[in-house]
């Protein structure tokens, strides 16, 4: 049955039997919770929506309800389109009798024959109760009683902080272990992980729900796409008088989970790589991270959700939330006055509307998000999957909403020639939004060199014997900035000089006896050792390190350097023009192409900790990406940008987490800075893009980092 406003005057609606009320102090704030106890269900509304519920009674039109109410006075007045929205939101939950009246059409037993069979048919969601656990978590919350007070939450304070501790100390080593953290190998541990914590976390909600007196009415499972949950029905606690309770309740989940993540992270500082160091990290991830993420986010009807909503003080926060923005969008449809929602005056009808646009705009996020991941990850089936969830999550929404409207038109609520300009008008809009292309702003971290600047790396490996500069010296071209020792080189060398001596003494006696042939083959011998010890002459030359060009030395940690072992192609020092200064880039791949199509052009550079902005022309860009480490600066060993990694060669160098294009910028001759600071360059790209292919873009590379060991 849909209301409508005529109808208020002769509508006598009654609410179901096996409803009951309790009154409670919230906030300052008288408010009751209703029970359905033939579902089992509770709600939590207003104290004058309370006496206009309980006013229902079957004798009563709702007109006579609402000019009772505004004649008491005591500021329980409504107005006719807020009647409405109760009545509709109490026919949504299925507490009027009126609903199952023979008056019923028959397109509403369709309607509600559908909305139960979506809901049983969902390959999404779909739960199974298993058993009534009540007396067990009775058991456990007396057992665990000294551990549901402050001094569970002390010891629950300090290993969390000990975790977390752990993991800031070897964050390096932690980043790491989220490579591959998707892979195919990797699916069956994360849901088995996922499984176990979800489970604890279940009956960390019963225990504290049992501690404080509510009762647990059933325990089951849960799939949720296709990944097995445990459930709790605690919903008895929202019956719990004090809203403090209310919240460690809906808490207690991640409280259990956050524990079992701080141990797993203590465990897992004292284990080394390998199978085991996986599983803990692991872990890790899915009882901290992506717990927070979901059962924390007040956006989803989770845990965080009924946190917020007791802290707010604002009974059925979503509910509301939803319905008044669902309302607004088929105002803004249809366009008839008498379906504009009530504007809000107060700061908690701000919060109610604001609440109902930011989930939903969450929501279609989020399973987008998933969608596209279940259709990327999984290859084929994943598609399958992925369309049967769109059918679910948007088709099925979308087909009430339009069923809605139809009703809505039939009734006079709007004229189909607007209406179909109005929905032409949003499709364009999305369309616009999605597929029209722009200009992006492209950006990119760097850091500030000399200009013209060379970068010296040692040719033959040694310790480093004497520095014959410092960093910011102006030296002539030529000039002996570092000599190296490599003992075993010149010892090398001075084998080789001994084999060319004694080559020659055998080439000479060759010639004495006049034997032609020998001496010629002798000889030949001579000038190959002669060529051998010439060129290790020059690769030991190399150990004397000088300056290409007349310039300025670079290198904040050269004088740390004495005696150090320097290994082949490593980078000693850098020399640049001791006038003008350029900006050293580290381009990543979805940024190159907007790099390559803006040529020479001119960008924006901000230097950190720097008010000006400077203006620059690009320079160059490399051809190829590279994993060498452009500045140190700019990796995360000295708190910059780019991650790295250990490289896999003897030496276990670090390279990049992930390759570069290395670009330079001119910056003016007049300009003054400092070697090393790091910066951010930006300018508008040449190409077009729009946010479609922008979103399918980052999809992709999100998937290949995360899964690129699968």
């Amino acid at each position: 049955m849909n209301f409508s406003i005529r109808e208020l005057e002769s509508l006598r609606p009654r609410l179901r039997d096996g409803l009951s009320f309790s009154v409670q102090e919230q906030g300052g704030e008288r408010v009751c919770v209703l029970e359905d106890m033939a579902s089992s269900r509770f709600f939590r509304v207003g104290f004058g929506e309370y006496r206009f519920f309980r006013s229902l009674d079957g004798t009563q039109t709702v007109a006579a309800i609402l000019a009772r109410l505004a004649r008491d006075g005591g500021g329980d007045s409504y107005t006719e389109h807020e009647a409405l929205q109760m009545l509709r939101w109490l026919k949504d939950n299925h507490l009027l009798a009126v609903e199952s009246d023979r008056t019923t059409s028959d397109a509403e037993h369709k309607q509600r024959a559908w909305q139960s069979a979506a809901t049983w048919l969902n390959p999404l969601t779909v739960r199974v109760p298993l058993a009534r656990p009540d007396r067990l978590f009775a058991w456990l919350a007396t057992k665990l009683r000294l551990l549901l007070g402050w001094t569970g939450f002390l010891i629950w304070l300090c290993v969390v902080m000990a975790g977390a501790a752990h993991v800031a100390v070897d964050w390096q080593r932690f980043q790491h272990g989220f490579d591959g953290i998707l892979a195919s190998d990797n699916w069956l541990w994360l849901l088995l992980i996922w499984a176990g914590l979800k489970i604890v976390h279940e009956c960390g909600h019963g225990i504290f729900c049992r501690h404080f007196g509510a009762r647990v009415r059933e325990v089951g499972l849960i799939f949720i796409m296709l990944m097995p949950m445990g459930y709790v029905d605690a919903t008895a606690s929202l019956g719990l008088a004090s809203r403090w309770r209310r919240i460690v309740v809906a808490c207690a989940g991640v409280y259990v989970e956050l524990f079992l993540a701080a141990l797993a992270a203590l465990w897992w500082s004292g284990t080394p790589d390998g199978p085991a160091a996986t599983l803990l990290h692991n872990t890790i991830v899915m009882g901290s991270v992506v717990t927070l993420f979901f059962n924390a986010n007040p956006l989803m009807r989770f845990d965080g959700y009924y946190v917020m909503s007791d802290l707010l003080g604002i009974p059925n926060l979503a509910t509301r939330g939803r319905g008044w923005f669902m309302r607004a969008c088929g105002w803004l449809l249809l366009g008839a006055k008498k379906m504009k929602p009530e504007r809000p005056h107060t700061h908690r009808e701000w919060l109610v509307a604001g609440y109902g646009a930011a989930a939903w705009a969450w929501q279609i996020l989020v399973f987008a998000g998933i969608l596209m991941g279940a259709s990327v990850l999984l290859r084929g089936g994943g598609l399958v999957f992925a369309v049967l969830a769109g059918v679910m999550w948007i088709g099925v929404p979308l087909f009430g909403f339009v069923r809605q409207m139809a009703d809505s038109l039939r009734g006079g609520g709007g004229r189909l020639p607007a209406v179909g300009v109005r929905l032409a008008l949003a499709l364009a809009f999305v369309g616009a939004v999605l597929f029209v292309p722009y200009h992006k702003t492209v950006v990119a971290p760097g850091v500030v060199e000399f200009g013209d600047t060379h970068v010296l790396r040692a040719d033959c490996p040694g310790f480093v014997e004497k520095i014959h500069a410092r960093d910011g010296d102006v030296v002539a071209a030529g000039a002996l900035l570092v000599e190296l020792r490599n003992d075993e080189a010149a010892a090398d060398l001075a084998k080789a000089r001994r084999d060319l001596d004694a080559q020659s003494q055998r080439a000479r006696l060759a010639y004495t006896r006049g034997d032609v042939a020998s001496y010629q083959a002798e000889q030949a011998r001579v000038e190959s050792a002669r060529k051998t010890m010439h060129e290790m002459e020059a690769f030991l030359a190399t150990l004397q390190i000088r300056a290409p060009i007349a310039g300025r030395v670079s290198s904040r940690l050269l004088s740390q350097k004495a005696g150090a072992f320097i290994g082949r192609g490593e980078e000693v020092l850098s020399i640049g023009e001791s006038e003008g200064r350029e900006v050293k880039l580290a381009v990543g791949q979805d940024a190159e192409p907007h790099f390559r199509a803006a040529g020479k052009g001119a960008v924006r550079v901000r230097v950190a900790g720097r008010g000006k902005i400077f203006d620059a022309i690009l320079d160059r860009l490399d051809d190829s990406a590279t994993r060498t480490l452009p500045h140190a600066a700019l990796t995360a060993l000295a708190d910059g940008p780019l991650p790295v990694r250990r490289s896999e060669d003897e030496h276990g160098h670090y390279e990049l987490a992930e390759p570069q294009f290395i670009a330079t910028v001119k910056l003016g001759a007049a300009v003054e800075l400092a070697d090393g600071e790091l910066a951010r360059v930006k300018f508008r790209s040449p190409l077009g893009v729009n946010l479609f292919s922008e979103l399918r873009a980052s999809f992709a590379r999100w998937a290949k980092k995360y899964g690129a060991q699968g």
